[in-house]
């Protein structure tokens, strides 16, 4: 059976070209997010490119609602071989206008959603000896924004959580690492779009040089 790659978080951009980018080279993919038909569209588009994809749906915000989509997904696979966390809450919102709640909430999905995914796997990928969590950063992490006040607090904590998670994991031949993408990605940038994105990702889990690539 094919490696398989799940993807939480998936929507039409960097998670997208990710899935495109592992399914090419031999991957399975398994899609979660919260909504089921823009699931099914993806993979169907997937499927169109010869690239095995499956749609699972979950709230990364929500820890029973993961372990529910990885149970639905263990019931097809033994093994998870890579995870990418790509979720994201993702809002406007000037950092003095926040609370305390709000930012707890966009917490869950921003950071604390991969140690929700870290817990259901990493037994099993360390009884192997392999295995690999790949994180989505920004530049937010590095160059906070007023603006995007909880993101960017967001940013910082999935970074400092990469750098943790690989020292910890590293040991157990399981690597763990993330891409800091430091600008805004659209499919018509000339730099900052979702395949060069997926291209850094594809670096980095074959290469693992370091918990990060700054992009």
């Amino acid at each position: 059976m094919s490696k398989l790659i799940v993807i939480i978080g998936a929507g039409p951009g960097i998670s997208y070209a990710v899935a495109e980018k592992f399914g090419s080279n031999g991957f399975s993919v398994a899609l979660i997010a919260r909504h089921k038909q823009s699931l099914e569209k993806l993979t169907a588009d997937l499927t169109k490119k010869g690239i095995k994809a499956y749609a699972y749906v979950g709230d990364a915000g929500d820890a029973e609602s993961m372990k529910d989509a990885f149970n639905q997904i263990w019931e097809k696979w033994n093994d998870i071989d890579v995870v990418h966390y790509n979720a994201a809450k993702i809002k406007n919102v000037n950092i003095i206008n926040e609370t305390a709640d709000a930012l707890t909430r966009d917490f869950k999905v921003n950071v604390a959603g991969v140690m929700t995914a870290v817990n259901l796997v990493a037994s099993d990928m360390e009884k192997r000896g392999e295995g690999a969590i790949l994180l989505t950063g920004g530049g937010l992490a590095l160059f906070p924004r007023p603006e995007y006040g909880s993101l960017s607090v967001g940013k910082a904590g999935m970074r400092s959580l990469a750098e943790s998670l690989h020292a910890v994991l590293k040991p157990k031949n399981i690597f763990a690492g993330t891409v800091t993408v430091s600008g805004w990605v659209k499919p018509d940038d000339e730099k900052y779009n979702p395949k060069n994105v997926a291209e850094q990702f594809w670096t980095l889990y074959t290469e693992r040089k370091d918990f990060e690539i700054q992009f």
